[in-house]
């Protein structure tokens, strides 16, 4: 097998084959250490040399977004209470007409019973006139039968008389 020297050092075949990963782990270790320190000394100068930047203009241009924010939800405040203030109204004005259909409505009844009641009245008094203008009628019937007859028996006894005989 092979070997490999070093000085006082002998090294087999099988041992170097553990020993070359080993070697070859630790420089990667350390090769990584390494890449991360300079990337953390290159994080640390950009933190260090960092200058915010100047947003004062985006302030200036918050503070009169703000502004008209605020008057718009004045504006739309007012304008709500106005809305309240008319729909209030329309409800007083329709509790209002509610009030006047209902009396209107009872009114139209009632003169509805009014004129059915005079309805009635008419009708019975028209019934009664009728009934008494047929009364008279009939009234005037038997008398003018009883004149016919007195009239018809005058006549035959005018007739019958033998003192009106043309003989």
């Amino acid at each position: 097998m092979a070997e490999v020297e070093f000085g006082d050092l002998k090294i087999s075949g099988g041992k170097l084959l553990l020993a070359i990963p080993f070697l070859g782990s630790v420089m990667a270790a350390l090769w990584g250490g390494f890449e991360l320190y300079q990337r953390l000394l290159t994080a640390e100068e950009a933190v260090t040399s960092y200058v915010s930047p100047d947003f004062s203009s985006y302030d200036e241009g918050l503070a009169v977004l703000t502004t008209k924010v605020e008057a718009a939800e004045r504006l739309i405040q007012i304008q709500e209470d106005a809305m309240l203030l008319e729909i209030q109204n329309l409800q007083d004005r329709y509790r209002s007409l509610q009030g006047d259909i209902d009396s209107i409505e009872d009114l139209a009844r009632s003169s509805d019973d009014t004129i059915a009641d005079t309805s009635r009245e008419l009708r019975d008094d028209v019934y009664g006139l009728e009934e008494r203008v047929n009364d008279s009628i009939r009234e005037v019937n038997r008398e003018l039968r009883d004149i016919r007859e007195d009239l018809e028996e005058r006549i035959e006894r005018i007739l019958d008389n033998p003192l009106n005989s043309e003989e």
